[in-house]
């Protein structure tokens, strides 16, 4: 049954009123999940392959971290019911929910009284105030009592089979970073649906914002022996990983001094790869995640002002003269406060941690640098008798037309790359001129750096 939810409509018409309010409060069709039992069945997205490994019986065991904050009680609790119905026993010690001062009246005595059911297998550490992501992580790592910490969000739900390919790993090798495949679990009806191919790898650009890749020809010829093999990853999304607890605390834990939410996925990648530490996905492990409509978390100090003070700790620490790419496509950011960084500054030189240069060269060579070298000029492209430039408006998916704009002179959406294959590149999306009828519209697409539609000449005069 479920408890009085602050978010509690009447349950004998499924208004279209209800089902928004599920959307403004979390971020998906709350209605649509509490009709769902929280033990539900799922398919097994795993590969035939993966379903017939056998796992020794001495792998670690692990600590479930999940943090929440205002969270839907059917999809929190279908999170902890899918990790004890679909983890052996013996390998999870524990999950510990901790609670980043949530609100809502459903998330007190309601949680304590519903896992007290579990014998201390559950239980719930609170936050006496707003700490955010990273924080509230480091707090629930420190009274875990198990080997492995296993960090998931709170709108999660555990296939067959999940841990045992993360623990193997860990096993091998303490500095392996190891993150399931993410499934996904649609926002408004909760099907569960397995990802087209889980052999992806995680990737960032320049205004650190994390995305996806199919995985290079050169790390699936190395790593990927078959379905079940696992392989290395530049990132990670953040939200499901597991890591060896004592490895977490050598590593240096989580800035604490990050706040809220944002760039502490890549902070950690940067950092586990710099340090000499290896980020993994394992493709036998399936986790299924809610994408939600919008992100319903607050930000006491702004969204836009707590995700570039995160951004900036980033870049400061880890990313050296590389740094400079980010305030190019920033300028807003530079001069803010980003607070003391010398603890983490002090942190990578005791870890004797290699350079971002060697991260690129060595980890993600597949990503574009907008250096100098590698550019022929940087900036507008502008019309000078109209004062218009080519905008992306923001762009970050392929076939976008391209538009024009009035010319602002602050970068940002107007600010181009034109690199010495010729091509005009706005982050990771190339011009392209593939319709050749007359007048045909430009459009933006993934950059596939072999000219033909996206070569463009420049000339410095119109004949």
């Amino acid at each position: 049954p479920l408890p009085a939810d602050d978010s509690h409509s009447p349950k004998t018409t499924e208004s279209r009123v209800e089902v928004e309010r599920g959307y403004t409060l979390y971020g998906f069709n709350k209605l649509a999940s509490d009709r769902i039992s929280v033990k539900r069945s799922i398919p097994d997205s795993r590969h035939k392959k993966c379903q017939d490994v056998t796992y020794s019986s001495d792998l670690p065991k692990c600590s479930v971290v999940i943090i929440f904050h205002n969270e839907a009680w059917s999809v929190i609790l279908r999170s902890v019911h899918s990790l004890l119905l679909r983890t052996p026993d013996h390998l999870l010690t524990e999950i510990i929910l901790v609670d980043d001062f949530s609100t809502m009246s459903h998330l007190g005595k309601p949680l304590d009284d519903y896992v007290s059911q579990f014998n201390g297998k559950v239980r719930v550490l609170r936050q006496k105030s707003r700490a955010g992501l990273t924080r509230s992580r480091m707090a629930g790592a420190a009274i875990a009592k198990a080997e492995v910490l296993v960090f998931l969000d709170c709108h999660i739900e555990a296939n067959v089979g999940w841990y045992e390919p993360l623990a193997v790993r860990i096993k091998k090798d303490r500095r392996n970073v190891v993150c399931p495949v993410i499934d996904v679990i649609d926002l408004d009806t909760f099907a569960y649906t397995s990802v087209a191919s889980p052999f992806t790898m995680g990737t960032f650009n320049w205004n650190l914002i994390f995305g996806w890749i199919s995985l290079p020809k050169r790390i699936k010829d190395v790593d990927v022996k078959d379905e079940t093999s696992a392989f290395r990853s530049a990132t990670m999304a953040g939200g499901l990983f597991a890591m060896d607890k004592s490895y977490f605390n050598e590593l240096g834990t989580y800035d604490s001094g990050m706040d809220i939410w944002g760039s502490e996925n890549l902070e950690m990648s940067f950092r586990i790869w710099q340090c000499g530490g290896r980020l993994e996905i394992a493709p036998c492990s399936r986790v299924g995640h809610v994408y939600r409509k919008k992100s319903p978390i607050s930000f006491p100090h702004g969204s836009a002002n707590t995700t570039t003070r995160n951004s900036l700790r980033l870049i400061e620490v880890w990313l050296d003269e590389y740094k400079e790419i980010f305030y190019r496509m920033r300028p807003d950011a530079r001069g803010k406060d980003f607070g003391d960084i010398s603890e983490r500054v002090a942190l990578r030189k005791r870890l004797g941690c290699r350079s971002f240069g060697w991260f690129l060269d060595n980890i993600f060579p597949e990503q574009f640098v907008p250096t100098h070298d590698r550019l022929l000029a940087w900036g507008e492209v502008r019309n000078p008798a109209s004062a218009l430039c080519l905008d992306s408006f923001g762009a970050t998916k392929g076939s976008t037309p391209m538009r024009v704009y009035q010319c602002h002179g602050m970068g940002s959406n107007q600010d181009f790359w034109y690199s010495k294959a010729k091509e005009v590149r706005f982050r990771e999306l190339c011009l392209d001129s593939s319709d050749k009828k007359p007048n045909a519209p430009v459009i933006m697409l993934e950059c596939h750096m072999m000219g033909g539609n996206q070569q463009w000449e420049h000339r410095h005069k119109t004949p």
